[in-house]
């Protein structure tokens, strides 16, 4: 047991240090995947921009040679405009454009390429002729007209291949492809702009990946300037990536360190327990070696001689251990180069800090046990021992609170990252350990006070509680121990997820979903969602509103029997569910008024409208915020029904869906309607400053982790040093009448007392740190809704499950280490 237990020390030491690094690398990794994975992939490199300029082919071959030099694509884009066969329309010439459209008929490349609409308009098909720019240019072929959300290669021009629609006028330029040698006999037109794309052809996932691409695009730009021969405007993504990766990684390296000592710290109160559980089995042995005058940073260097062998196993079984589950707990799968020999070093680091540990408590601790000297203990000690320090941390908690609680996240405003201040994390760990030793000290009185009990009608529950009071230093050592690892679990668990809720919260605000098609068409025209979109998708209408003070606002429309088809709700945004907001909105009235929802903390009296239809209105509920507000602080919501047409008719309209947005606007382009292009929610708000909150507090469970390993760590050498004792009270109770199934149930309720109490105090105290500092942690406060504590529920219930398997194990082993105990270990206690 003895080695076991040098074993899990020495992984927890390592586990915990090496995590660190493996998960500091693993942030830079994700934000690295997050700033490439949110732009277009053409824009993860370079952009060399000519507006109204044209970058000539001849420079062709010059720049893929650079390009090639480090492994890089290159795509140009030319954009002209001309006179088309009726309207105007946009030559666009770009690399591999023909084959990144959907051919209908026709596919010579000598000829231009047009959509199908405008070959339906004109009621043309491939072979035939039509002008451009009063020329005759043969039609190539006919491809279906492309519609947002385009594919990734047009993505940095879909402003161009598909223009935006405008009601009430001509429809905008058609996009015509058209190669470079067609171009060079139409002649000279009017350029839109020219840009280069310089794109990586490796992977970008970790920080390292991008500093290299970085430097590779820092190396290449004045060479592509020089060889075009114009001085375009260079856009260097792969700078800003790597910049926003590098300041994501240092940000949660600063705070995670902190961290990382406590956990190292809290480990080490394993080490200490190894060297009480090794002058245990070696007592016999070190007490005949102080009898012949052996010093005791011998017998210190003895036990260092057999458990370094343990710990060191241990170690690398943690560090082996920490980069297998890097997955399971780091934001990203994959890491830098360094990562795993920096883990490996820190891990090493740790190893010997526990030797040494080890070295010095067991010399201290044979010196205090057989030294024939009776020395006054230290002040310090004493004074230690008197100082409730629940008390100390519950004072530092509210110190840090009313300091610093304003200032837990601070956001830059060049980069949009945040900086997660030493008081936000410091907070969380003050809170939990406040409420642990209260609970442990109650213990400890009522522990003592279990003396008196007197319930020999149940012998099991009676025994238990004598057996727990016996062992009161131990049991509330492990009571206190548990119960901050479930405490720090359940509070990194819940922040991180209270984190990407708020975000969801925020980006379902401002769309209303997690797509809006915008609408051409007039609101006054038509209401409810086709066919094809039945169940799936719903029509909003909306218009700008104005609060008294200049305070933007929105009237927003909505078809209260699909409303819930499409749009993002929950609960908690409102006192009423929305079946029950809806149905207000839904009633018919008698007396001619609108009946309207006012979201936000302005009254109706307050809203100020270009016409006079709020003089209508009538409040029929109130609401802190909803669906679709954008970025405004107040919105009136009303039924379509209720507001006439003649009011609806400047409406913007959308369509909010929760499924494919391609296919919503098939469905819609089919029924007649044009869109524009889709707002998606993902990139409504900025993500990252919510993600790396998320991130470093996620990092609490490492640090919950080592306290659980601590905390097996502690329950096994209590039994282990218990196995005497326990024997020689099974033994008595056995003869005393006991059956076997009763020693089985004392030592269930004995574990299930300290298990359950762990348990609720574990994530109470994690419930009340996402109470307290749930609105602290908002990256962006004046966005609504104000962020919700997430549920701890499945928190809860896993370590109500894992505390029931392992009082079970552990009970289990008790009884049949006591039953299989020998005579002369009975004689012995």
């Amino acid at each position: 047991m003895t080695v076991v237990v040098g074993l899990v020390t020495g992984l927890v030491l390592a586990f915990v240090a090496s995590a660190t690094a493996f998960y500091v690398s693993a942030s830079g990794s994700a934000a690295t995947q997050y700033v490439v994975g949110h732009r277009c992939e053409t824009d993860n490199g370079l952009r060399l921009d000519a507006s109204k300029v044209d970058l000539p082919p001849s420079t062709d071959a010059e720049v893929k040679r650079i390009a090639d030099r480090y492994g890089a694509q290159t795509y140009r884009t030319r954009i002209f405009v001309a006179k088309g066969p009726a309207d105007w329309a946009y030559l666009i010439t770009r690399d591999n454009a023909f084959d990144n459209v959907k051919v209908l008929a026709g596919g010579n490349r000598d000829g231009v390429w047009i959509p199908h609409t405008v070959a339906a308009r004109l009621k043309v098909k491939p072979g035939d002729m039509i002008a451009i720019d009063r020329q005759p240019v043969l039609v190539g072929a006919v491809y279906e007209r492309m519609t947002d959300p385009v594919s990734e290669y047009w993505c940095a021009d879909r402003g161009q291949i598909v223009p935006k629609p405008v009601a009430g006028v001509n429809d905008p330029p058609a996009p015509f492809l058209v190669t470079s040698e067609l171009l060079a006999k139409l002649g000279p037109k009017p350029s839109i702009g020219s840009h280069v794309d310089i794109v990586a052809n490796r992977p970008l996932q970790t920080r390292e990946q991008i500093d290299a691409w970085a430097a590779d695009t820092a190396e290449m730009a004045p060479q592509l300037v020089a060889a075009l021969n114009v001085k375009p405007a260079v856009t260097d993504y792969a700078a800003l990536s790597a910049k926003s990766a590098a300041h994501t990684q240092e940000t949660v390296r600063e705070a995670v360190l902190p961290l990382t000592v406590i956990s190292v710290l809290a480990g080490l109160l394993g080490v200490i327990g190894l060297a009480s559980q090794w002058l245990q089995r070696r007592s016999a042995e070190v007490r005949l070696l102080w009898t012949r005058g052996v010093h005791p940073a011998a017998i210190g260097g003895k036990a260092v001689l057999e458990m370094g062998g343990p710990l060191l196993a241990g170690a690398i079984a943690g560090w082996a251990m920490a980069w297998l589950i890097t997955p399971l707990l780091a934001p990203a799968r994959q890491l830098d180069g360094w990562a795993p020999g920096s883990a490996a070093i820190l891990a090493a680091i740790t190893w010997l800090i526990g030797l040494t540990v080890l070295g010095v408590v067991t010399s201290m601790r044979v010196r205090r046990e057989f030294s024939a000297i009776e020395r006054a203990p230290r002040r310090i000690v004493v004074l230690a021992k008197k100082i409730p320090w629940e008390v100390l941390a519950g004072v530092a908690a509210i110190v840090v609170w009313t300091t610093s609680a304003d200032h837990a996240i601070q956001i830059d405003p060049s980069n949009q990252l945040p900086t997660v201040s030493l008081a936000a994390l410091a907070f969380p760990l003050l809170c939990i350990v406040f409420v642990v030793g209260v609970v442990a000290r109650l213990a400890g009185l009522l522990s003592r006070a279990s003396h008196r009990l007197k319930g020999w009608r149940n012998p099991t529950v009676l025994w238990a509680l004598r057996r727990t009071a016996a062992q009161r230093k131990v049991a509330v050592a492990l009571l206190a121990v548990a119960g901050l690892a479930i405490g720090v679990i359940a509070a990194g668990v819940g922040v991180a997820q209270t984190e990407r809720e708020s975000l969801a919260d925020k980006t379902w605000m401002r769309v209303g979903s997690d797509h809006a098609i915008p609408l051409v068409r007039s609101a006054a025209e038509a209401e409810g969602v086709p066919a094809g979109l039945k169940g799936q998708a719903t029509r909003i209408a909306f218009s700008q509103l104005v609060i008294k003070g200049n305070i933007g606002a929105r009237i927003l429309i909505v078809d209260p029997e699909t409303f819930a088809d499409g749009a993002r709700w929950r609960d908690r945004w409102a006192d009423k569910s929305l079946t029950d907001l809806m149905a207000v909105l839904n009633k018919p009235t008698t007396d001619g008024t609108i009946p309207v929802i006012i979201a936000g903390k302005y009254p109706l009296s307050e809203f100020i409208s270009p016409g006079d239809y709020l003089s209508k209105m009538r409040v029929a509920g109130t609401v802190p915020s909803f669906p679709a507000t954008g970025q405004y602080e107040g919105m009136i919501i009303a039924s379509w029904r209720a507001v006439s047409p003649d009011i609806r008719r400047g409406f913007t309209q959308q369509i909010l869906t929760r499924g494919d947005p391609a296919q919503a606007v098939a469905v819609l382009n089919a029924n007649g309607d044009q869109t524009s292009e889709v707002v998606n929610a993902s990139g409504a708000t900025e993500q990252l400053p919510f993600l790396v909150v998320a991130w470093i507090f996620a990092f609490f469970i490492v640090l919950g982790f080592a306290l659980a390993a601590v905390a097996v760590v502690t329950l096994l050498v209590s039994v282990e040093t218990r196995r005497r004792s326990t024997a020689v009270a099974h033994a008595l109770l056995a003869r005393m009448g006991l059956r076997a199934r009763a020693l089985l149930v004392t030592h269930l309720v004995e574990l299930a007392i300290l298990a359950g109490t762990a348990t609720v105090v574990g994530v109470g105290g994690g419930w009340l740190i996402l109470e307290l500092i749930t609105q602290r942690l908002d990256p962006f406060p004046m966005l609504a809704p104000i962020p919700q504590p997430a549920s701890l529920q499945g928190v809860g219930l896993l370590t109500l499950a894992v505390a029931i398997s392992g009082v079970v194990l552990v009970a289990v082993y008790a009884v049949r280490a006591a039953r299989r105990a020998k005579v002369r270990e009975l004689l012995r206690a």
